[in-house]
């Protein structure tokens, strides 16, 4: 754990660079808020789906504050953002697999996220007093004191490495604070899908992962030939429509989706995904993710689960087989 007095959080870059999360994190550790938390976990940690070298610094103090028995709150806060952490940081297209988006491992690849802050500040030297009082009083100041930091090198690179190993070996505790607080939430109406999604991405089944934050329409891919479908559920059916489908080439598979849920009914569509049924033979960790869904009082994470481990019959290739997210 990366201790809050350390110098490198000063380094490490999130979406803005425009607060102190040290602060900010013993903060809410003291007195939780939501409006702070909710504004340091998306908008500054994990914004737009981009995960940064502060984002994995965080996680052991999250973790401590979602431990004591009476944070039921902020535990469900701080679950529904790490399991969303876990699948952005493990992102399918990453090149190698103990690669982290937003956490590289060369002084050079931390030097180049200093580039745009160094852009940023020229263009205001080059304007040459035609500036605004706030590039002036606000902004300047600011690029002027994330570069001044100066560039990670050294024993930063060592600190760094050790954030990655902690984050790879906090998998196994964030999914088990998914699954707890799962199981303190099972009568909220939306906590348990995203809840169901952090389980699936600490266990590697990231695909699945992102299938569960879409919910009840979104997009995949066969897991055959990799023709893109989007879906729709209604009611308990889900309906999958095929990008440029046969006997639909006028008319785009989005298109098609809006006008069957204006509608309320799929006539447009291509066909439905094939659930999974009982006794199926599935590995442990989907099942363990079906028993969880099973006991949400909500029915509708179930049943998009069984859609989604389900299988389809392919409009481009024929086969019938498993899907996969985009």
């Amino acid at each position: 754990m990366l201790p809050l007095n350390d110098p490198l959080w000063k380094k490490l870059d999130d979406a803005h660079r425009d607060r102190v999360i040290p602060e900010v994190l013993a903060g809410l550790a003291d007195d939780w808020d939501d409006e702070t938390a909710n504004s340091l976990f998306w908008d500054c940690l994990c914004h737009q789906e981009t995960c940064y070298g502060a984002t994995y610094a965080v996680i052991p103090h999250l973790l401590e504050i979602a431990e004591p028995e009476e944070n039921q709150h902020q535990r469900l806060e701080i679950a529904c953002f790490l399991g969303f952490v876990v699948l952005c940081a493990l992102d399918r297209r990453r090149p190698a697999a103990d690669a982290l988006q937003g956490l590289p491992r060369t002084a050079q690849e931390w030097d180049r996220k200093l580039d745009v802050y160094r852009s940023l500040l020229g263009h205001i030297e080059a304007a040459q007093g035609f500036t605004s009082d706030y590039e002036e009083t606000v902004e300047r100041p600011r690029y002027c004191e994330i570069l001044a930091n100066g560039p990670v090198k050294g024993r930063d690179l060592e600190k760094i490495e050790s954030i990655r190993g902690d984050f790879f070996a906090a998998l196994p505790t964030i999914r088990a604070l998914c699954e707890r607080s799962l199981l303190e939430n099972l009568e909220d109406e939306h906590a348990p899908l995203y809840l169901l999604s952090g389980i699936a991405a600490a266990d590697g089944l990231l695909s699945l992962a992102f299938l569960l934050t879409c919910g009840a329409d979104g997009r995949f891919r066969c897991g055959s030939c990799d023709w893109e479908y989007e879906y729709r559920l209604f009611e308990d059916r889900m309906a999958i429509y095929a990008h440029e489908s046969e006997g639909h080439e006028s008319t785009g598979a989005e298109d098609r989706v809006r006008m069957d849920y204006k509608d309320g009914a799929p006539s447009r569509a291509d066909g439905f995904m094939v659930p999974v049924g009982n006794g199926q033979a599935l590995g442990f960790a989907v099942l363990a993710l079906l028993e969880l869904a099973d006991r949400a009082s909500n029915p509708r994470p179930a049943l998009l689960l069984r859609n989604f481990v389900g299988s389809l019959l392919c409009c481009k290739c024929g086969k019938q087989g498993p899907i996969q997210g985009t």
